[in-house]
Formats: structure tokens, sequence, C-alpha cells
């Protein structure tokens, strides 16, 4: 089965019904269980900081209760699992060159666990590994 890490921006166009076809078919293929999508701790503290400040994703602001609905996901594990990154993750990640640390630590997601691609619109990812978004 394939496997795709999710960016923190994908998973809040996500929630506010804002997904591009191309990610939003992936999302329904991990509904189905013919996908699976990971998404990285600091994919997950962005989404949480981006809902808490009040920030409009796409035009659109998520409320505070969907962060129970992120929850609950989570918590079942059949849609998105939670990863993070172990010894083995962050000498990937000392060996790259991508500037920012999220990106960087999400690329390292996508090499460590031998995802498919990145649900993203980032370019600085889309120059270093596939991206799906449009």
């Amino acid at each position: 089965m394939k496997s795709y890490i999710v960016d923190a921006v994908a998973f809040l166009a996500f929630l506010a019904d804002q997904l591009p076809t191309k990610a939003n078919d992936i999302f329904k293929k991990a509904e189905e269980k013919q996908a699976k999508l990971l998404l990285p701790s600091i994919a997950l503290g962005e989404m949480l900081y981006t809902i808490y400040k009040g920030k409009d994703i796409f035009g659109k602001n998520v409320p505070l209760d969907k962060i129970d609905f992120l929850f609950l996901i989570l918590e079942e594990g059949d849609i998105l699992e939670l990863v993070d990154l172990d010894v083995r993750a962050w000498r990937i990640f000392n060996g790259l060159t991508i500037p920012e640390l999220h990106d960087r630590m999400i690329v390292t997601s996508f090499i460590y666990h031998k995802a498919t691609a990145i649900l993203t619109n980032d370019a600085e990812i889309a120059e270093a590994v596939p991206i799906i978004w449009d």
C-alpha cells in the first residue's frame, strides 16, 4: 500500500474543505483503506498553532472544534498515523540541506518512511521530493 506524508497545510486544507483535487483523491483513498497517510509530529504542531492563532486557511477559518475531530482521527489510526523521528531518521535529517527546520523534518519523514509523495504546496519541499497538490 502506498503511503503519503501529510504536511500541515494539507491537513489544514482538508479541515477547511479546501484540498485541491489530487490531494483530496489521496485522502479519499486513505478513507477507503487504499492508501496510508502519515502525519509528522512537527506538522501536527504547526496545524495546532495555526488553528489556535485563528489564521485563515485558503480564505477560511478552521474552528477550534476541528481539533477534537483531528485527535479522534489520530486516535483511531485508520486514516492518519502520527509519526516521529528516531535516531536513524535524525541521521537522514543531518544529511539534508533544506534550510527550514520543519521542511527538513517533513522531508526526513518522507525518506525514512519510504513514502510515495508529500501532500503539500510547499515550493522548497517540491524542489527536494515528489509532492501532490493540484
